[in-house]
């Protein structure tokens, strides 16, 4: 099926252009879907009958689980009901419940418990093995597509090689919107933190307001930089975004997705003085759904779309992930 969608042919330039060294510009912003997908594919490689095929990582139910460890029983049920966009506030609710109960002789406030949560949640992460061994394969033939930089809103080691470990490569007040590791020749950020550093990890309001701060912070360094402005190697996550052009790939970009949402609208403030054939496009890899599908997940899908033509983002919808992943592959040369 040929690319006749103006978004899709789009995607298809901006990929194809490189930077001097002959890397790719275009950046991949990626979440747990691309993980699930990464996942997916195992297991269809895997024959029946072969043992134990691999299972996508569920993000609800590892946030069920650290639940569980930590006797919240209502944090639980209201996991169980969870809808597109609610995962902050859930995080939220497990420390108020946990702050409330006074389960030791003196109070523990929210961020002390915070901090227990967070490490809980980083070696849930670090047992998972099967996951990062199922989605080597895929992981290894995307990063063979020469990515430059690529941002990531995982806290894993998916992406990464055995010895990697992410640190922070500007100091002061940007430190935290610096988190990246080196793999393949590119650059691998992490915006909301990584596993190695549970303290890192962005999770609950609290922290996104934290994280905002410091991506303001990275803002300002940049934009005080003389025209013209360097747009590789790169101090922070966040000068590479605003220069870029980006592909969002397995992100649910539902609006708690603060510190996303507040990047996208100063890059566009960012980038308005310039014509527009000079400004990096954005592009957004979606599945629409079903029309049997719950309220929640089509108000969610019309806030995203409503937001992507505010900002002048390209939206590339799909209806099936298998069609959507064989459109993308082939946009991307990615065989």
């Amino acid at each position: 099926m040929p690319l006749k969608e103006n978004g899709w042919e789009r995607l298809v330039a901006a990929a194809a252009k490189r930077t001097e060294d002959g890397r790719r510009q275009l950046v991949p912003v990626l979440g747990s879907g691309f993980v699930t997908q990464a996942v997916l594919d195992a297991a269809r490689s895997t024959p029946r009958g072969s043992g134990r095929r691999p299972k996508p990582v569920d993000w609800l139910e590892l946030l069920r689980g650290v639940a569980a460890d930590f006797g919240l029983a209502r944090a639980a049920t209201l996991i169980e009901a969870d809808v597109p966009g609610q995962t902050t506030l859930l995080w939220d609710s497990m420390l108020t419940e946990l702050a409330a109960e006074r389960r030791h002789p003196t109070s523990r406030a929210a961020h002390k418990w915070e901090d227990e949560l967070r490490r809980a949640v980083a070696e849930r992460l670090a047992d998972d093995r099967a996951t990062e061994r199922a989605a080597k394969p895929f992981v290894r033939s995307f990063l063979k597509l020469g990515w430059d930089d690529v941002v990531t809103f995982n806290f894993d080691s998916v992406l990464l090689g055995e010895r990697a470990r992410p640190e922070a490569r500007a100091s002061g007040p940007a430190a935290r919107a610096s988190i990246a590791a080196t793999v393949s020749g590119g650059t691998i950020w992490f915006p909301h933190g990584h596993m190695t550093d549970p303290r890192s990890i962005v999770l609950g309001a609290r922290a996104y307001g934290a994280r905002v701060s410091a991506m303001g912070a990275a803002f300002d360094e940049h934009a005080r930089v003389k025209p013209p402005r360097p747009s590789t190697r790169l101090a922070t996550w966040v000068a590479t975004v605003l220069e870029r052009p980006l592909f969002f790939c397995g992100l649910s970009l539902t609006r708690e997705e603060w510190t996303i949402w507040w990047l996208l609208a100063q890059r566009a403030r960012y980038l308005a003085r310039r014509p527009s054939t000079e400004r990096p496009p954005v592009f957004v890899f979606v599945r629409r759904p079903a029309p049997e599908e719950r309220l929640e997940m089509h108000g969610a899908f019309a806030t995203l779309s409503r937001a992507c033509e505010l900002l002048g983002i390209d939206m590339l919808s799909f209806g099936d992930y298998g069609v959507g992943w064989r459109r993308l592959r082939r946009a991307l040369d990615w065989g």
